[in-house]
């Protein structure tokens, strides 16, 4: 932990110092409104890092038309706040609110039965998962998702987790209706 989260809690044991206290209430206010704003433009900002996948990409998987682009761009959107929402406790609401929007009830329902997250294959999430995010079309309806996951021990290996999902258009917006970490049959 920085020097920078000790200051506030000397400040408020010391009876002096107490007028300072809506700063700190306003610097934590503004710390959550910043955390929330950057949710908000990895929604905005989600086009550029995909057409930056796309040129690192060394096999073309299919050839986009325009609904599989707006899945992909749905699905990074989705990861990216779901995921930081996971890792900052100050958003710890926003995964089950965007959860409940754009996840269907057998997917969550996958979750409890596993007691671990389908959508990440994993119980917590790390700054790493979101730096190494990449979202690639399957087939109309099938995406991949993968990030790296990173273990702590010397003689565990870096590994790249991979979760694939089913979107389907539902009203304007989109649903991910399966989520497994099995390669699915795309000919179906």
């Amino acid at each position: 932990m920085s020097l920078s989260f000790y200051v506030p809690v000397v400040i408020l044991l010391e009876k002096e110092y107490r007028q300072f206290l809506p700063i700190l209430m306003l610097y934590t206010m503004i710390r959550k409104l910043y955390l929330a704003i950057s949710l908000a433009l990895c929604l905005v900002v989600a086009p550029q890092t995909l057409y930056a996948q796309k040129g690192k990409s060394k096999t073309a998987v299919c050839k986009l038309n325009e609904t599989q682009k707006e899945k992909q761009l749905f699905a990074y959107g989705f990861y990216k706040t779901y995921m930081n929402s996971l890792i900052y406790s100050q958003l710890s609401d926003l995964y089950m609110v965007i959860a409940k929007k754009f996840v269907s009830p057998s997917v969550m329902k996958k979750s409890v039965d596993m007691d671990a997250d389908v959508l990440i294959d994993a119980q917590d999430c790390v700054e790493e998962n979101i730096r190494t995010l990449k979202v690639v079309p399957l087939n109309n309806d099938w995406l991949c998702v993968s990030f790296l996951w990173s273990s702590p021990y010397k003689n565990v290996g870096t590994k790249r987790t991979v979760v694939y999902i089913k979107v389907k258009e539902q009203g304007k917006s989109f649903v991910i209706e399966d989520a497994t970490t099995k390669k699915p049959d795309l000919r179906k």
